[in-house]
């Protein structure tokens, strides 16, 4: 099943992937700002975290998308998707 999806997934991982990673890492990044400088409060604190966790894995998961269909792919059938 997620291979299936990330085989689907493939030409928005690989184009708009590193770009939607740098976007969120700017965003985590300004929001850490913001909870320094303006707000103390544990909801951006919160956001900034899910940010730069999101990007992280987003980063991971375009520089490694080869390797996870590979461990992902299904043993028992061949899925390949020609049209």
């Amino acid at each position: 099943m997620l291979f299936r999806f990330l085989v689907f997934l493939y030409p928005v991982i690989r184009n708009l992937g590193p770009a939607a990673a740098a976007l969120l890492l700017i965003a985590g990044i300004s929001l850490i700002g913001y909870a320094v400088l303006r707000q103390p409060g544990w909801w951006s604190w919160l956001a900034a975290g899910a940010c730069l966790l999101g990007a992280g894995l987003l980063a991971l998961l375009c520089h490694s998308y080869h390797w996870w269909l590979f461990k992902l792919r299904p043993h028992g059938c061949l899925f390949i998707p020609i049209k």
